[in-house]
């Protein structure tokens, strides 16, 4: 591409300006502490800490709901479960001591047995500030790497039977996908068949992992993998088998959007995600 003096001028400010904007944009998450982990699944049986988070927001609405109505037996029961739940994120995640204020609990308790429930707004205000200071830094990497799974352990079976991995599967996907596109813009009917019945053996092969986070819940791999998508390859077979090029294609596409973009939302954005957060192995 040729540039005249001025056209080149204008081309190297623009880049300047927005690679200089783009610069700037920088956004930094800290790494939790690794005590935090034992309190996520698989480390624990349990997702304790996110059942404590839950507990903790529950409790604090119900005393700013019983404020407004001056309940005090119902303050004081909410308040005895706040205490406790809020002094367990110290005792789980000891480097997060300095960062909670349980101070501000025997003050709410305080402000109850005097009827300030102004007061006791506040307070709450001030407990639900230390709760989004330690979100805003940690919540989005927290969630990346302990709330999302990891695929590098499950298998799936390949068209020859035997297990590989995740990232095998995506890629012989993708290789049928593109052999059907490029069958049906050559002209190869035999070959454009041929791909769809792998496409459709590997897409089952697939479904049959989604029990490995999924268990007896049968709904995520029916909606994207269910009777419309069986539908759809069905159809393709017989758009094909007409030769209705234009048609296959339409299909191919309808596809593309309801079980490849459809699965890829749910689960690779945030493996994506995990696996940029965590330390290389």
């Amino acid at each position: 591409m040729k540039f005249t003096p001025v056209l080149l001028l204008i081309h190297v400010l623009f880049s300047l300006m927005f690679s200089s904007a783009y610069a700037e944009h920088v956004i930094k998450f800290d790494t939790p502490p690794a005590a935090l982990e034992k309190w996520y699944k698989p480390g624990n049986k349990r997702q304790v800490w996110l059942h404590t988070m839950f507990r903790l927001r529950r409790e604090m609405q119900a005393i700013n709901e019983y404020a407004k109505e001056n309940n005090k037996p119902a303050m004081k029961k909410w308040i005895k479960r706040l205490d406790k739940d809020y002094n367990k994120i110290a005792d789980m995640v000891p480097e997060w001591e300095k960062d909670i204020k349980p101070r501000l609990l025997p003050e709410l308790e305080m402000f109850v047995k005097k009827g300030d429930t102004l007061r006791v707004a506040k307070t709450l205000k001030m407990i639900k500030r230390t709760c989004n200071d330690c979100h805003e830094s940690y919540q989005p990497v927290v969630t990346a790497i302990y709330r999302s799974p990891s695929y590098d352990d499950l298998k799936v079976k390949s068209l020859k039977g035997s297990p590989h991995s995740f990232k095998d599967n995506m890629n012989e996907l993708s290789q049928s996908v593109n052999q059907i596109l490029i069958a049906l813009d050559d002209g190869h009917k035999s070959t454009a068949l041929q791909a769809r019945l792998n496409l459709k053996k590997q897409l089952h092969n697939l479904g049959d992992s989604c029990s490995n986070c999924h268990k007896k819940d049968a709904y995520p791999k029916e909606r994207i993998l269910g009777k419309a998508t069986l539908k759809k390859l069905d159809s393709l077979e017989t758009s094909i088998g007409k030769w209705r090029v234009k048609e296959s294609k339409q299909l191919m596409g309808k596809l593309a959007v309801t079980v490849c973009a459809r699965c890829h939302n749910t689960h690779r954005i945030i493996s994506d995600l995990r696996n940029t957060f965590l330390p290389p192995k």
